[in-house]
């Protein structure tokens, strides 16, 4: 018998594969941060849009059900109102429709300008008064209404007309 020599076949170890896999995640994790961008911009969009979704819905949703429904914002907060017996009533959380009233998430805030004027009511909670109409004929008082976070350029803005269409962009406030 002729003895052939033992090799050893080439390969990583445990040790040297667990290495390379820890290497990895810690880099991994430095790219997911960079990349993730800013939560807090990706926040004021996901609100931005939420609001403008809501507004055209309950803007639908009079349409069709014949119904006055109304929006009361605040610095920090906006709820939809219905119409009952003469007088504005909130919609409340018992409701089924998706127009409860919303707290906005810390650092975001609401600035309302109705037919190109501040209304005061909007850093009063007192006032319980809608500012923005949704009427059962399809017309939406004309708003521009903008969520910012304050001390940012990036602000979003929701632009409604009296015939009821809604816009929703991005601006940039200029340095």
């Amino acid at each position: 018998m002729i003895a052939t020599p033992v090799t050893r076949q080439g390969g990583f170890t445990l040790l040297e594969l667990m290495v390379v896999l820890v290497i990895m995640g810690v880099l991994m994790s430095f790219v997911g941060l960079n990349v993730g961008g800013d939560g807090r911009a990706e926040q004021l969009e996901r609100e931005a849009r939420r609001l403008a979704a809501l507004l055209q819905l309950a803007s639908e949703e009079a349409l069709i059900r014949s119904e006055e429904l109304a929006v009361r914002f605040t610095v920090s907060r906006y709820e939809f109102m219905l119409l009952q017996n003469g007088s504005w009533q909130a919609i409340g959380p018992e409701s089924d429709r998706p127009f409860r009233s919303h707290e906005l998430p810390d650092g975001i805030e609401l600035d309302l300008e109705v037919d190109g004027e501040l209304p005061a009511s909007l850093d009063s909670e007192e006032d319980t008064a809608p500012q923005v109409f949704l009427l059962s004929s399809g017309e939406i008082t004309p708003f521009t209404l903008t969520l910012l976070i304050p001390d940012t350029e990036q602000q979003y803005q929701i632009r409604a007309t009296l015939l009821g269409h809604l816009e929703l962009e991005l601006e940039l406030e200029p340095e």
